[in-house]
């Protein structure tokens, strides 16, 4: 962020998590149809699934596909590369996925999924809090900057609910007069930068994710994952229509590549 003498720009950090994502996404590999290849028809079996429980299982973080039964399964889209995840966990059940990615060189029948006991959050301990409840509060994000003679800044974020799916996305300074962003500070801002409408939420036991559609005081509109890393650290990633990062694996994949100081510590 830069911070010169004559004026203060806000920006949400969402360029640079949006060039990130893109990267994971171009970087990633099997996550299409190569030119020339040939699709053939993905899918495999499923066994440990408890009785009235259900999975999504994506291919190539697309392709959505629930299950509700244990036994053979097949994607609609047939592709040539494929990637299987777990989308979204059983309730009360964490499912693992083998032989779940290649080049197929004829129809893919030995991708095994493995559902046992565990928390409904694919990890061990509680799940994440998702949804505007969990982004609620005051944020200061990692990184520390010069921002004058004798003073130094960090980012500051406070979300504001404005209804069941929307919030204000208030955006200052918190000031420091110590070069390490330590100790005692004063808030410069705290300026509304627009509003993000969330249409849907996901966690587990490591990561909790909030896609919505981040509207600028501008009027320019963007899309946008508010994604946690445990309770206190909040990351904001740029996204598209439709989603660069659809499953909650992906976006995890996606926080791996941000330095801790990209993100924001809950105050």
């Amino acid at each position: 962020m830069h911070l010169a003498s004559a004026a203060i720009r806000f920006t949400p950090r969402l360029t640079l998590a949006a060039c990130l994502a893109a990267l994971l996404t171009a970087c990633g590999g099997d996550d299409g149809d190569a030119a020339g290849s040939t699709p053939y028809a993905i899918g495999g079996t499923v066994a440990g699934l408890a009785e009235g429980a259900a999975l999504v299982l994506s291919n190539n973080g697309g392709d959505a596909l629930r299950v509700t039964a244990n036994g053979a399964f097949t994607f609609a889209q047939p592709a040539s590369g494929y990637r299987i995840e777990v989308a979204t966990q059983p309730s009360g059940q964490n499912c693992t996925v083998a032989n779940g990615s290649g080049t197929a060189a004829a129809p893919v029948t030995d991708v095994q999924v493995s559902c046992a006991a565990g928390d409904g959050g694919g990890g061990t301990g509680p799940v994440i809090t998702a949804g505007i409840p969990g982004i609620l509060g005051e944020w200061q994000q990692g990184t520390c900057v010069a921002a004058g003679p004798g003073r130094w800044a960090r980012n500051y974020l406070r979300p504001v609910q404005v209804n069941e799916t929307t919030i204000a996305h208030v955006q200052g300074l918190r000031l420091f007069a110590d070069s390490q962003c330590a100790g005692a500070a004063s808030v410069l801002g705290g300026t509304a930068m627009g509003q993000v409408t969330f249409s849907r939420s996901e966690s587990n036991a490591s990561v909790a994710a909030n896609w919505g559609t981040f509207k600028q005081i501008t009027g320019l509109a963007s899309q946008a994952i508010w994604a946690k890393r445990g309770e206190n650290t909040l990351c904001l990633l740029g996204d598209e229509n439709p989603s660069i990062l659809p499953t909650l694996a992906r976006v995890a994949a996606a926080l791996e590549t941000l330095p801790a100081s990209a993100c924001y510590t809950r105050l």
